[in-house]
């Protein structure tokens, strides 16, 4: 079912609470339903959003790419790439690229509303939290300047010390991702940069493509090295890590050398620890699947 408005939502989620019915959140309905949903909800109607000086805010159903276009023409810039709505951004806390200047869209949120069967709660830590907690209902995000040009460097093979004088250049965007067991650098400036030989260059930010989502695994760390290990170890078919963003993300990997290894890892069915150990507390009938 769609819903329009916060208090429709709201209404749906403490209806669903009292007769102890399971629901799932969604915003366009681009992400896998769960079969143990007893109902969809749909926050796609929720689409209204407006940009003050250098704020967004807007309801859960905004449309990210609308956002970014209409910052665009603002001169700002909506940091992320991500091609559904607001609520599901902040849902996943999903990385882009940007994220290397930028951060995740938790550091680039100033508030965030968060329904639950109690009422609404303002709290930064429930992004991520993949609607397990409860509802996004809406939020205020900052923008920032838009950068004039972006010139992004390409080399496939890269070795450690490249990446370490990548990094003293400050790129807008370091990406380094792995297939056809080699790791490749993607390193972006607002200006032509010295980086070394035998890079292609090209225009724009670099943007990851993957190729099943369904296989993803994610594992924290933020450095060349700890990268290498993880795919090493866990030998997937396709990796990619951008750099400042905290995270590894890893497809096709054998989950079971992982564990074998020590190495905690998380999915989007099953999210950090930290947010099961709320959903005990803030959604303890378990309603939100």
């Amino acid at each position: 079912m769609d819903v329009y408005s916060e208090e429709e939502l709201f209404k749906v989620i403490r209806d669903s609470y009292i007769s102890s019915r399971k629901i799932q959140i969604l915003g366009k309905g681009l992400h896998a339903k769960k079969e143990n949903a007893d109902k969809f909800v749909y926050t796609r109607k929720m689409n209204w959003f407006e940009i003050k000086n250098d704020k967004v805010i807007g309801l859960a159903g905004a449309d990210v790419t609308k956002i970014r276009a209409e910052a665009k023409e603002l001169g700002l810039l909506f940091p992320t790439l991500y091609d559904g709505t607001l609520g599901g951004l902040l849902a996943t806390n999903e990385p882009s690229p940007l994220s290397t200047t930028y951060g995740m869209p938790r550091d680039f949120t100033i508030n965030v509303r968060v329904l639950t069967p109690y009422g609404g709660i303002k709290w930064r830590l429930l992004i991520g939290s993949r609607g397990l907690l409860g509802a996004i209902s809406r939020a205020e995000m900052k923008l920032f300047p838009k950068p004039q040009k972006v010139i992004t460097y390409e080399k496939v093979n890269i070795e450690e010390h490249e990446i370490k004088k990548l990094i003293d250049l400050s790129p807008l965007v370091l990406l380094i991702d792995y297939d056809k067991e080699k790791f490749n650098v993607h390193a972006s400036f607002e200006e032509d940069k010295n980086v070394g030989n035998n890079y292609t260059k090209d225009e724009g930010v670099p943007v990851v493509e993957v190729r099943d989502e369904s296989k993803e695994v994610i594992v924290e760390g933020d450095s060349f090295l700890e990268f290498k290990n993880v795919v090493k170890v866990s030998k997937p078919q396709y990796a990619y890590w951008i750099y400042k963003s905290g995270i590894f993300k890893l497809y096709g990997a054998d989950i079971d050398s992982l564990s074998m290894a020590g190495i905690k890892y998380y999915t989007k069915y099953y999210p950090k620890e930290i947010y099961l150990k709320l959903k005990r507390l803030l959604d303890y009938k378990n309603i939100f699947v």
